[in-house]
């Protein structure tokens, strides 16, 4: 067969075994993409929008004219970047979509069969491989929720277990989820990005679920609202841990990381700065200016040992007067069954012998 259906594409996708080309423009790209295609497109944005415009006056014949004078000059480089995309997987058909499974997807695996390559068209493109996928996002699948206060090791131990079932919903968003969370200032995926990442985990799993809790919104990104919903009431594996332990990790998230990944001292002390300053309306005037004046204190010190000594004191501060009171606050206003509590390492062990 020439062509195969979005969900045998999507099943495709799961096993691994595939490459998959991206036909569509970099401006149709930006609004959504699925993770596992690779961007290489027949008509870039200024093609397309010639070829949109000519479509519009004169008509489908006419735009396609266009459309080949302006790519057959390059119709070999494009075929031979297709190639190499392909070369990953050599023995496996390459699988080609375009926005719904038209002109483009159809001209290109014309171009890559002419050559000698096995390769499919997706039928329905992006669009239909979307629709399924947000089917995903529309059912309610089993899960489990990894909770705790700030600090207390939920992104590490998910991270950790990395099992097919782990979600983690950070990394997909490209964001650390707290108010802290843009320090390292990275470029957040689209909203439809995100949400097929999501839906592509839904779709593969056979267990439950095994996420941390988070809060609605990730940055510039949401969480699907029946999704959403459905964490809210799912049951809860909870860490605990002590206090001392809790505020080095986030010194850890917060300083030494960013710091040893080779950021300016100043440009951190400018990005946490922001972020404290930007919960304000949250944490109040005083405690603001307090933990403001804390912060700063601790980046003017040049002593290592001191610094770090100093960075501790905001830190515990704003776990002990924002961060554990508001996630306790929150904690008592949910209604969800406690599957089991315990140290990181009991956390750890109970989820493995679920699991595994």
């Amino acid at each position: 067969m020439s062509s195969l259906s979005a969900s045998d594409a999507l099943d495709a996708l799961e096993a691994g075994n595939h490459s998959f080309i991206d036909v569509r423009s970099e401006v149709e790209s930006g609004k959504g993409m699925i993770p596992g295609f690779e961007l290489a497109p027949i008509l870039h944005d200024h093609e397309r929008h010639e070829v949109g415009i000519c479509y519009k006056q004169k008509g489908q014949d006419a735009a396609i004219e266009l459309g080949h004078k302006l790519v057959d000059p390059s119709r070999s480089s494009r075929v031979e970047n297709w190639l190499k995309i392909g070369a990953k997987a050599p023995d496996q058909a390459l699988l080609v979509g375009c926005w719904r499974g038209g002109l483009r997807s159809q001209i290109a695996t014309d171009w890559i069969r002419e050559v000698g390559r096995e390769v499919k068209r997706i039928e329905g493109g992006y669009k239909a491989m979307r629709a399924d996928l947000i089917g995903q996002l529309n059912r309610k699948p089993e899960m489990i929720v990894l909770g705790g206060r700030s600090g207390s090791g939920k992104t590490a131990l998910l991270r950790e277990l990395h099992f097919p079932e782990t979600l983690d919903l950070e990394a997909m968003a490209a964001h650390r989820g707290s108010s802290f969370g843009n320090v390292w200032k990275k470029i957040q995926p689209a909203q439809a990005s995100f949400e097929n990442a999501l839906a592509l985990v839904i779709r593969r799993s056979k267990k439950p679920l095994l996420l941390e809790d988070e809060s609605k919104v990730i940055g510039s990104l949401h969480i699907p609202e029946q999704f959403y919903m459905g964490m809210l009431k799912s049951p809860l594996v909870q860490i605990e841990m002590p206090l001392a332990d809790r505020k080095q990790l986030l010194f850890v998230d917060y300083v030494e990381e960013p710091l040893a990944s080779g950021m300016e001292k100043s440009v951190l002390r400018e990005r946490l700065l922001a972020s404290l300053v930007g919960m304000k309306k949250r944490l109040g005037g005083a405690l603001t200016a307090d933990l403001v004046q804390k912060m700063e204190t601790a980046f003017k010190d040049e002593t290592i040992f001191r610094s770090h000594e100093l960075h501790l004191v905001w830190i515990e501060k704003l776990l002990n007067e924002y961060y554990d009171r508001a996630y306790d606050h929150g904690e008592s206003l949910k209604d969800r069954p406690l599957l089991y509590r315990g140290s990181y390492e009991e956390c750890r062990q109970w989820i493995l012998n679920r699991y595994v």
